[in-house]
């Protein structure tokens, strides 16, 4: 009888572990109606409803919002504003009919066809071909179901297309094709602050990536623009400002990952002028700061995309635990910097998405106390090994383990 692999044997329980929870759980998500109709995909229905049946011009109607809702649900409804960008409508409009569900459960190949291919594009960042096929598994099944991808996923949020611009990112810079790195970096407009905090500095360095951002980001807009008419602009611009008022006032915002949510969490918020002055302050400081350091910089590389992607999550004004799925970037930024040095068992390279994974998905336990000084230890770690990783790989010239 031949020794039994323990770590193998842990790995794939592991791995197979969540995807039968995320399973289960999208299964009873489905079965369940307060549960279907409660998550965010109803955004995405209504936009779709809205255009289908009234016009792209009245997707920020909040009466048209409430009718459609309540609608689905069956009874009369406190609305919640949903505030996608115009250019998501076509898409929307071309998912949905009359069957939430079934809507539903299209929107969700889509969002899975599209994470599938960010992680293929992030896979393909590492030297696969030196992976053996089980460690390539792991690191595949590792990413494509990281606990906060699958919540997105599963609330019906379109956080695949903020990943995959992110990702376009990574890897246009990583292969010297900067002018499609910024065209990519235009899908995340669907999280503007996301996307201004990642291309504002490449004005001071690489400025092919700022300026194939601004080509991107202006197709969207005049495709937006001329979707909604002049009367839909100005009911665009006045959800976004509704929406910005209700960060410190609606439950929600307990549940962000970001400098705002700790603030919601650990102080009383008597004066939401002051708190919101202050997280933006925070905000453009930081966007500031990273524009001092790409001008300073000779070359912008897998440790600069990382650290600007941690320090993005944070200091959003507005973000929630389904943002988290940009962590991958700073992961596989790291995974990249320690493959190119031969450092790290190869083993160990494939199992740290996975290792994220289950530590997130452990901070849901019991009261969910543990999540976030869960999230921030790990991103606190991925910002050290990041920082400190050219001085940790000199230290360690000999070592060389890879199986």
């Amino acid at each position: 009888m031949g020794n039994i692999n323990y770590r193998r044997i842990l790995t794939m329980a592991g791995a197979f572990s969540l995807l039968l929870y995320y399973g289960l759980y999208w299964v009873t998500l489905l079965a369940d109606s307060d549960q279907r109709t409660g998550s965010d995909f109803m955004g995405v229905y209504i936009f779709g409803r809205i255009a289908q049946t009234k016009g792209i011009q009245r997707l920020y109607d909040i009466a048209e919002h409430q009718k459609i809702e309540e609608q689905v649900v069956g009874h009369p409804v406190r609305v919640i504003f949903y505030t996608h960008l115009p250019f998501m409508a076509p898409i929307a409009a071309a998912i949905v009919d009359e069957d939430y569900v079934v809507s539903f459960k299209r929107w969700a190949l889509l969002l899975l066809l599209l994470n599938a291919l960010s992680i293929y594009l992030l896979a393909n960042l590492l030297d696969i071909k030196r992976f053996t096929r089980e460690n390539l598994l792991i690191l595949v099944l590792g990413a494509f179901f990281f606990d906060p991808t699958v919540s997105g996923f599963m609330n019906g949020q379109d956080t695949a297309i903020l990943l995959l611009g992110a990702v376009i990112l990574l890897a246009g810079i990583s292969s010297k094709k900067y002018f499609i790195a910024g065209l990519g970096l235009s899908l995340t407009t669907v999280r503007p602050q996301v996307a201004l905090f990642l291309a504002i500095p490449f004005l001071f360095r690489y400025q092919k990536v700022f300026w194939g951002f601004v080509l991107g980001s202006s197709i969207l807009a005049g495709i937006s623009v001329w979707l909604l008419k002049t009367d839909g602009v100005i009911k665009f611009i006045e959800s976004i400002r509704y929406l910005e008022t209700t960060i410190w006032v609606e439950p929600h915002s307990f549940d962000m990952p970001t400098i705002s949510g700790i603030i919601r969490r650990n102080f009383t918020v008597t004066n939401p002028t002051l708190a919101k002055t202050f997280v933006w302050i925070c905000y453009l400081a930081g966007m500031a700061g990273f524009c001092v350091w790409w001008h300073k910089s000779d070359e912008i590389n897998e440790k600069h995309i990382g650290l600007i992607t941690l320090a993005a999550i944070f200091l959003l004004p507005y973000a929630h635990y389904h943002e988290l799925t940009l962590l991958l970037i700073p992961i596989f930024c790291l995974l990249r910097i320690l493959e190119k040095s031969n450092v790290v068992q190869q083993y160990y390279l494939a199992v740290l998405p996975l290792i994220v994974s289950w530590l997130s998905a452990l901070g849901f336990i019991g009261s969910g106390v543990m999540k976030f000084p869960i999230v921030y230890t790990v991103m606190f770690v991925l910002a050290y090994l990041l920082v400190t990783s050219g001085k940790i790989l000199r230290n360690i010239p000999h070592l060389s383990t890879q199986q």
